[in-house]
């Protein structure tokens, strides 16, 4: 029987036993650090999950949305750096987006979802020219057409929402 077996069960107790074997109280804290470990690699792994799952259709169409204002709220009559940091931020955005929709096209094998990456794709090539100084501020038919692509998509994902809708009726 081990010393951590025989102090638990001993009628005596623990006095009486240490007394026998030093060793006991290493091998209680060997337990208890080993536990702790345990406890907040349990812990880590339920953080890494949350923060790594992908949205629902609903999160999706907020960040959709919020890109779009994003978008809209660009405009020409801003200072050139808070300009090309408006762009920057949109462009961020839509790359984050393009990726986290086309990674939900491949887990749920839905193409529409593809759709919405590929359309959020195309709003972000119509404002890189605005980045890297090929546009004008002043020419903001860019600005306006990448707005159309992320209406496009939001309008794709209402269709998506709309069939999840039927289909939990169902």
């Amino acid at each position: 029987m081990s010393n951590l077996h025989y102090i638990l069960l001993s009628a005596e107790g623990v006095a009486d036993t240490s007394a026998q074997n030093p060793n006991v109280w290493n091998t209680v804290i060997q337990y208890c650090i080993y536990g702790a470990i345990i406890v907040v690699s349990i812990i880590l792994l339920i953080l890494l999950n949350k923060h790594s799952r992908l949205p629902r259709h609903g999160e999706l169409k907020k960040k959709l949305t919020a890109l779009l204002g994003e978008i809209n709220s660009i405009s020409a009559g801003e200072k050139r750096v808070d300009f090309f940091k408006s762009i920057s931020r949109a462009m961020y955005k839509a790359d984050n987006l393009s990726y986290t929709a086309a990674m939900m096209a491949e887990k749920e094998r839905y193409a529409d979802l593809g759709k919405i990456s590929t359309y959020i794709d195309e709003a972000r090539a119509e404002l890189s020219p605005y980045k890297y100084g090929k546009k004008e501020p002043e020419d903001d038919e860019g600005i306006r057409a990448a707005a159309a692509k992320t209406e496009q998509a939001i309008a794709v994902l209402d269709g998506v929402i709309a069939r999840d809708n039927k289909m939990k009726r169902k």
